[in-house]
């Protein structure tokens, strides 16, 4: 049976240029050594997609609905129906003395913020700078290779897979989950504590819980802390 709307899937992924095979995202740490693009910052591991949603390309999005549990994907997505074309309009010439009095030292193909806008600094040449303010994958064919791990059904995993989208730090295993008569306990353990961004991520996951699992009527969050050994 085809996947619809609002089904919740686990996937592993990985992104390519079609025209250098240069990764350019993924869900492998493995595969994010090998391109040279790997973070220690960074969460390696399957996401959470729910279709429908928006965060996906309309080509990866239809796939994914005709797509079964099990099944490798491989989808092309063209310039326009990803990061769009690149625009020579966002190309912009100015001067290294200037970036210098703003405290910057520009490198080729190293990004710079410049008047509140992101850009690549594309060449530097006798005082002058060309910056980019086109997307870094701007007129890109994206090869998107895609694994079809699990359907998420169950209302506790539902939970556990919102909230651990907006808290990666925290492991999926970690996070107790229980729900009776419309409320659901959410039980943090200590390493959520240390999230800068904790209420925010609890916010976002409030919001996609009224949005996705209208059931719920009430969620009530625990701390637990452990003070002494």
């Amino acid at each position: 049976m085809p996947f619809q709307d609002g089904d919740f899937l686990l996937i592993e992924y990985t992104i390519v240029t079609k025209e250098d095979n240069k990764v350019v995202d993924t869900t492998s740490e493995e595969e994010a050594k090998a391109a040279g693009i790997y973070s220690p910052g960074e969460v390696y591991e399957p996401k959470l997609v729910i279709l429908g949603e928006g965060t996906l390309f309309r080509p990866v999005e239809e796939a994914l609905k005709n797509a079964e549990v099990g099944q490798e994907l491989t989808v092309e997505v063209p310039p326009e129906q990803a990061f769009g074309p690149r625009d020579p309009n966002k190309l912009k010439i100015v001067s290294l003395r200037e970036l210098q009095r703003r405290n910057i030292v520009p490198r080729i193909n190293e990004v710079i913020e410049y008047d509140g806008q992101r850009a690549i600094v594309r060449a530097i040449t006798g005082g002058r700078v060309l910056l980019d303010f086109n997307h870094p994958l701007a007129g890109k064919t994206l090869i998107f290779r895609i694994k079809v791990l699990k359907k998420v059904e169950e209302p506790r995993e539902k939970l556990v897979e919102l909230l651990h989208r907006w808290l990666t730090a925290v492991r999926r295993e970690n996070l107790q989950v229980s729900i009776e008569d419309g409320t659901a306990k959410i039980t943090l353990p200590p390493e959520a504590l240390t999230v800068d961004t904790l209420g925010l991520a609890l916010r976002r996951f409030v919001r996609d819980v009224r949005r996705y699992l209208p059931e719920i009527k009430v969620v009530e969050f625990v701390e637990r802390v452990q003070v002494q050994q």
